[in-house]
């Protein structure tokens, strides 16, 4: 008699485990388990089996005891997968945080670009870095952007480099272009659909061999399908008049335009008028004379 008792509280114990499996696959998520209650439970199960064993009790309880066991390890292996598939969300979501930046990669003119503050002062609804590097050349340019832009894996990037490959230029323009190309083939590598902006180099003497080599920039911005920003007009770009338009579309409502992905254009505009405004083309320029 005491045996047809402890099969039907087995039994009671065990109907619950089955639902609680089934809506745990269902969740495909941790939250709200408990890994500690269900070891428990396992534990007790083991430890049953253990006493029955011992007592030489060997008949249909301990097969309750058996199918409960199963079960419960059942209701284990969906926390388990449930824990990675919440690890994968928050992979996901950090990702798709970082694929709203937008990240400018230049040299020793663009270190001194403030992004972003001037981000935050435009109300951008993008994230904005500033990894550009003092006298970056193009030759060391793809080793830096693996080791500390590629784990960023930004949205858009802006590309300006050459100041410091002058003399590359000078003695083997195709070399030149050619590590310009690997330079985008690696930016593109983690994401074929990433933005790519090349922004055109300032000479501080008007010196042609700049305007050279701003045409094969924009060769390789035509030939590799990315924006070509020319920073010469940024002289005459007003960055007032654009955070005053900005501005009075965020009091009036009117956002869903924001909600779209800004040209890059639009972004180096942005930045380099400032940077002129505030002295900071001018001043590096003024270093080089």
């Amino acid at each position: 008699m005491s045996s047809l008792f402890e099969t039907a509280m087995l039994i009671c114990f065990g109907l619950s485990w089955p639902l609680n499996a089934i809506k745990a696959f269902k969740a495909r998520t941790a939250k709200g388990s408990s890994l500690a209650f269900i070891l428990l439970i396992i534990t007790g199960y083991l430890a049953g089996i253990t006493a029955k064993i011992l007592n030489h009790q060997m008949n249909y309880v301990l097969v309750v005891y058996f199918l409960n066991l199963a079960i419960v390890m059942t209701n284990l292996f969906a926390y388990f997968r449930n824990k990675a598939l919440d690890k994968e969300k928050e992979k996901m979501v950090g990702i798709a945080e970082q694929n709203d930046s937008v990240i400018l990669f230049g040299g020793t003119k663009d270190k001194e670009i403030p992004v972003a503050e001037i981000a935050q002062d435009y109300e951008l609804n993008f994230k904005m870095m500033n990894r550009s590097v003092f006298g970056l050349s193009l030759k060391d340019a793809k080793k830096n952007f693996h080791e500390n832009i590629e784990k960023l894996n930004p949205e858009a990037v802006l590309i300006h480099l050459g100041e410091a490959d002058l003399d590359l230029f000078n003695r083997n323009n195709a070399e030149f272009d050619v590590q310009y190309l690997e330079l985008i083939d690696a930016v593109k590598a983690q994401n074929k659909n990433r933005r790519i902006a090349l922004i055109s180099n300032v000479s501080a003497d008007g010196s042609e061999i700049y305007a050279d080599m701003n045409r094969h920039i924009k060769a390789i911005a035509d030939s590799e399908k990315c924006t070509f920003v020319n920073i010469d007009n940024a002289k005459l770009w007003n960055p007032e008049s654009t955070k005053e338009l900005m501005a009075f579309m965020y009091d009036i409502g009117f956002d869903q335009p924001l909600k779209v992905k800004k040209p890059l254009g639009d972004i180096a505009e942005i930045l380099y008028s400032y940077a002129y405004q505030n002295g900071i083309l001018h001043y590096v320029e003024s270093q080089a004379v």
